[in-house]
């Protein structure tokens, strides 16, 4: 497969663009609920997560991959004294939620499976997205030792931020793309 210039350009500017727009929505979720952080990266209402449903849905490798270069931006100075724990922390970011898509999915192409996505469909990859997030930052947290984990108490906190994030996010969009459609 021989990638053309533009092809390249288009990816590479994606990527870039997903990554720029997740940090941007992580410092805007810490200004509007700095106040609902359980510790730090645990949140009990987290809208990033929202946007790794639609930056993943949409733009499917790119959004990941975007995902994961934003994290590992934000995740620099914060979890510098462990390069494994930001490297892992970002893979797990970014393509959680591509894995979640593409094991729902069953590997059908993403416009295909929006085409095919329902309310229902839609909130149980949700669900299934925050619950297995959760469940993995939490263990490459634990496998890595970073200090104050207890993934039995801390993976609850997580997995109903990025629920209620994700939800909020994706019915923000809906209004947003009812708002724009003509009658």
């Amino acid at each position: 497969m021989k990638l053309t210039i533009q092809e390249v350009i288009e990816t590479t500017a994606l990527t870039l663009g997903s990554a720029v727009l997740f940090v941007s929505f992580f410092h805007l979720n810490g200004w509007l609920f700095a106040d609902l952080a359980y510790r730090e990266g645990v949140n009990w209402v987290f809208l990033p997560a929202g946007f790794r449903v639609i930056l993943v849905l949409i733009l499917g490798l790119q959004g990941a991959a975007g995902i994961m270069l934003g994290t590992w931006y934000l995740d620099q100075s914060s979890l510098d004294t462990n390069h494994w724990l930001v490297l892992l922390n970002g893979v797990v970011s970014g393509f959680t939620p591509f894995g979640v898509m593409k094991v729902l999915g069953k590997g059908q192409r993403i416009d295909h499976l929006l085409q095919d996505m329902t309310s229902q469909r839609l909130l149980n990859f949700t669900l299934i997205f925050a619950a297995a997030s959760a469940v993995a930052h939490h263990l490459v947290w634990m496998l890595l030792k970073r200090s104050d984990v207890n993934i039995w108490v801390d993976v609850w906190p997580m997995f109903i931020g990025d629920a209620i994030g994700a939800l909020l996010m994706l019915y923000m969009l809906k209004l947003l793309l009812s708002k724009l459609q003509p009658r």
